[in-house]
């Protein structure tokens, strides 16, 4: 289905238009603002137990990982996040997403983006003093092999294309009668989704033809979601069939 969608495609829509690698020096120059003077590295402060952590998650991007730890820590607790997968054997190395970015570069389709590369990363970005940087550090790498079990339904769903169980493993994780929970959830999805719209629509308006978009699938579930947002706009749902 992804395949014969690309195919398609006249434009490929991701969430951020740069490929992976720029994106990550992105990142780099983005937190430049929060560099550390060399005695405040965050490797100095760590317990051997997350380090060890780290070095597993981080494995085959030593250099990436040293290089984090010269930066506050909103950075690597954000890659941190990313990486936690591995723990239960699933490489973001391999995502859909850098597969289809590397297919369009190759193929020399037109990319398009939904966010600026600081838009995700102000949603990660955290003002505390460097002790408690340090601790949510520790807490989320200590929790980190517990948060990736509790996300093997997720992707168990993914791979034998049960959308219904992925909807209800996304929103049995949100749980959004929690106020906190509920202020995130409007953050991270709710408004992007809605201004995300606003771009499809303009893209509609200024260049017709055939789109394909990958963005995360929570963007798909839970209220205020892509699709419901796309119908109210008078957008019509197709289901891909065999």
């Amino acid at each position: 289905a992804y395949l014969e969608a690309y195919n398609k495609a006249d434009f490929i829509i991701f969430e951020i238009k740069d490929d992976f690698e720029s994106i990550k020096e992105q990142m780099f120059a983005y937190a430049e603002k929060d560099k550390l003077k060399e005695d405040q590295y965050l490797n100095n402060f760590l317990s051997p137990e997350s380090m060890e952590i780290l070095a597993s998650l981080f494995e085959g991007n030593e250099e990436t990982l040293q290089r984090q730890y010269g930066y506050e820590g909103w950075l690597l607790n954000m890659s941190v996040m990313g990486m936690t997968p591995k723990l239960i054997g699933y490489d973001p190395e391999w995502a859909v997403d850098k597969y289809f970015h590397d297919l369009a570069t190759k193929d020399q389709k037109m990319i398009l983006g939904l966010d600026e590369i600081e838009t995700q990363l102000k949603l990660f970005e955290f003002e505390v003093p460097l002790e408690s940087q340090v601790q949510i550090l520790e807490a989320g790498l200590q929790s980190a092999a517990q948060k990736a079990r509790s996300e093997q339904p997720l992707f168990e769903a993914y791979y034998s294309q049960d959308t219904d169980a992925l909807r209800e493993a996304f929103l049995a994780s949100m749980k959004l009668d929690n106020p906190q929970v509920k202020a995130m959830y409007e953050r991270v999805f709710a408004e992007r989704n809605r201004a995300w719209v606003q771009k499809l629509i303009e893209f509609s308006k200024t260049q017709a033809g055939n789109y394909f978009m990958l963005v995360g699938c929570g963007h798909f579930f839970g209220p205020e979601n892509l699709l419901e947002l796309l119908e109210k706009e008078g957008f019509i749902p197709m289901k891909y069939t065999e």
